[in-house]
């Protein structure tokens, strides 16, 4: 994959040095030597002479994307730090050593770039000149310095790392600091590895909001540890996470960013998009977590469509036609019939145009509302739950037509029940994973004779009708009680009986 790369660092004039060993921002040892070679003779992510495209031969994840943690090809405040920092290249290029395997730049990236770029600009005569009083530190003459061009130094490692992004976070951790919330969201989402990702959600599962989540000191403290333990923070900046006995401001930028990125890890774009507009971002952040629970439903997953849906409300915003709170969905219909614009989304795709329009909804909660709805049902359906009255496995269509059937019809208080009904099963879902075991709370005093968590019991619903479960947690007062050949529903501990003898 790499060879491009290593062959050409290979057949470069190069100059071996003292031997070292190195400390990376998050504490890791890293042994080598300094090496004395020309500018260029290494290969950084992107390519400063060609427009900042992806370096030829340089390694990507599966999505196609660079595993570098920073994207200079659309980064365009990376690229104009790294034009200024070429334009007076000097020796605080050298602070610390831009480190290299086979040719490929793990750390330093930014530096290596800027060092192309002074090279064709000739901008570099100050790094030259104390890379040429100072050689000897790293192993060199002034001989050696004199004899290249536009000479770099290098810290080339002596052991062999497998490229992944997790390995360039580890080089490159301080960095973090220095970038938007929009390419840290981008870098986040490609080191953060899918069950530290998973634990943090199913954190966050056990609260019915996400504010509910920072204001609890232990769940958000144990989400804090779950980056360090990722290495997405070092142990330098860990108390910059906490404010008095709350997690940071910075704290709870880091955790959005890491949701929005792994959450459309697949598309980058997508997650730029996000960012433009504060009420679109306002809107996914709100509904980060239900949307984070939507990947894990695999064929049910509603991940494409949203990625199209946010790539369509950007370029109606964008376009100054559609403000926020406006339709989206009528943006997509008139321009692909009245316009020879290319439109990014296909406009007969109902879920697409759905979602776009939730996405610019002037109501914060309403896209997070949809997903729980459809999360509840999905989640049944794509671990080949058959539902009780169709006979059948419901199909991803059959499930949105009926979440939007019931925005539209429902009573705002059987509304608010169903979305209360859905966070209940969330979060009993939640404390099941994380606890790994089910265990009754101090309302289990509550229960009839004869009741007990893990037994089965007979549910007087509000229709008065009689029906049979069994009781599987208490959780807040209430009893959430898995029915036969159905899903588990939210009752009060007052309506459960003990089964009759001869029924059991």
């Amino acid at each position: 994959m790499n060879n491009i790369i290593k062959e050409r660092f290979d057949a470069a004039r190069k100059i071996y040095g003292a031997t070292d060993e190195i400390i990376t921002a998050s504490g890791v040892k890293v042994k080598g030597r300094y090496v004395l070679c020309e500018s260029g003779a290494v290969t950084p992510s992107h390519d400063p002479l060609h427009g900042f495209c992806k370096s030829d031969g340089f390694p990507t994840d599966s999505n196609g994307q660079t595993v570098n943690d920073r994207d200079y090809e659309r980064d365009t405040d990376a690229q104009k730090i790294t034009r200024q920092i070429a334009e007076n290249y000097d020796n605080r290029a050298l602070q610390s050593p831009v480190v290299v395997s086979d040719g490929i730049v793990l750390s330093g990236n930014g530096r290596t770039m800027a060092g192309m770029l002074a090279a064709r600009q000739n901008t570099d005569d100050s790094y030259i000149s104390y890379l040429k009083s100072h050689s000897a530190k790293y192993g060199f003459s002034a001989d050696n310095v004199t004899s290249f061009e536009h000479p770099r130094c290098v810290f080339e490692t002596a052991d062999s790392y497998q490229l992944t992004a997790d390995v360039f976070a580890m080089f490159n951790a301080q960095e973090i600091k220095s970038q938007s919330k929009t390419e840290q969201a981008v870098k986040l989402g490609k080191v953060v590895d899918d069950a530290t990702f998973a634990r943090i959600v199913r954190n966050i599962n056990q609260f019915d909001t996400i504010s509910d989540f920072y204001g609890n000191v232990k769940a958000s403290t144990d989400a804090i540890r779950e980056l360090l333990q990722a290495g997405v923070i070092s142990q330098m900046q860990y108390p910059e996470m906490f404010d008095g006995d709350s997690i940071s401001n910075q704290a709870k930028d880091i955790l959005e960013n890491v949701l929005i990125g792994k959450a459309f890890s697949k598309n980058a774009d997508a997650v730029r998009q996000i960012t433009q507009f504060k009420g679109v971002r306002r809107n996914v952040i709100t509904a980060l977590a239900e949307i984070s629970n939507n990947i894990a439903l695999a064929d049910y997953s509603l991940e494409r469509e949203t990625a199209d849906a946010i790539a369509l409300c950007y370029q109606a915003r964008s376009n100054g036609n559609i403000g926020h709170g406006e339709i989206v969905s009528g943006f997509a219909r008139q321009t692909t019939m009245f316009s020879d614009s290319e439109i990014v989304a296909d406009h007969r795709n109902p879920v697409t145009m759905w979602l776009a329009d939730l996405l610019n909804h002037s109501q914060v909660t309403r896209l997070k509302k949809v997903f729980a709805l459809y999360n509840r049902e999905a989640r049944d359906a794509a671990s080949g739950q058959v539902d009780m009255f169709s006979g059948g496995v419901k199909s991803k269509a059959e499930i949105l037509s009926e979440v939007k059937q019931i925005f539209s019809s429902s009573t705002q208080s059987e509304l608010d029940q169903r979305l209360s009904n859905a966070a209940f099963e969330r979060r009993i879902d939640a404390v099941t994973e994380l606890s790994q075991s089910v265990s009754p709370n101090e309302s289990a005093s509550e229960l009839p004779q004869g009741v007990s968590v893990g037994s089965m019991c007979s549910v007087i619903l509000p229709t008065h009708e009689i029906v049979t479960g069994k009781l599987e947690i208490i959780l807040d007062g209430m009893a959430g009680v898995r029915l036969s050949g159905w899903r588990r529903i939210k009752v009060a501990l007052s309506s459960l009986m003990a089964l009759l003898k001869d029924a059991a």
